[in-house]
């Protein structure tokens, strides 16, 4: 099994070695590692890549691949198109990373171009089991809910492509934690990782092996 874990921070200040998207990517792939010590797991920072953002050339009708010299997308691309599991761990902020964005934006055309030709169509990476956990600087409850509604809603509704036809995913497919908590799941600020809840923790390993066993 491929694992592949995205973490969509963007944070160059000084002092920050390892951002808190990429913490928590760490972690879900320890656990997996736990679990799956034969599970090829890598982390795919963005922080790293410069890519650029659609200017809706339609190019990529025919070619299912950015040909508007994004080598960075589509290198980016080709990692989700290898992978058998991917993790999108987002920060909040205003209200998703840009490069994140720009991401989703190249993988909806990618999708939503040829589909207009075809109603059939479907991506490369459709039915990849696809968790989304996002975070950001607070912990309470009332605050983990925002981020599921600023931050794992819009991942979730990009993963469809076509709003129209969420009965079934025409790209990644999402997998959701419970009935409460159906995009994904929110954490609280890694850095109090050790004053997490038992449920919280709990939460988190639950979540990586529905992610996985999807």
């Amino acid at each position: 099994m491929k694992v592949l874990c995205i973490s969509a921070s963007n944070d160059f200040k000084d002092g920050v070695k390892e951002t808190s998207s990429f913490i928590i990517c760490r972690r879900v792939i320890d656990k997996i590692r736990n679990g799956m010590p034969q599970a090829d797991c890598s982390i795919l920072e963005l922080k790293k890549y410069m890519p650029k953002p659609c200017t809706n050339c339609q190019k990529c009708i025919d070619s299912s691949r950015c040909v508007a010299g994004d080598d960075d997308f589509n290198k980016i691309y080709e990692q989700i198109l290898g992978c058998d599991v991917l993790f999108i761990v987002s920060p909040h902020y205003a209200p998703i990373p840009a490069k994140l964005c720009m991401i989703m934006e190249k993988m909806e055309s990618i999708t939503f171009n040829p589909w207009l030709r075809d109603n059939s169509y479907k991506s490369d990476i459709v039915g990849i089991p696809t968790g989304v956990i996002s975070h950001g600087a607070a912990g309470a409850d009332w605050a983990l809910r925002e981020y599921e509604k600023v931050v794992n809603y819009p991942i979730a509704n990009f993963l469809f492509t076509i709003p129209s036809s969420h009965v079934e995913s025409r790209q990644l497919k999402l997998v959701p934690h419970n009935d409460d908590w159906k995009a994904g799941i929110s954490v609280p600020p890694v850095k109090n990782y050790k004053d997490w809840s038992d449920l919280q923790i709990v939460m988190f390993e639950d979540y990586i092996n529905k992610v996985i066993s999807a």
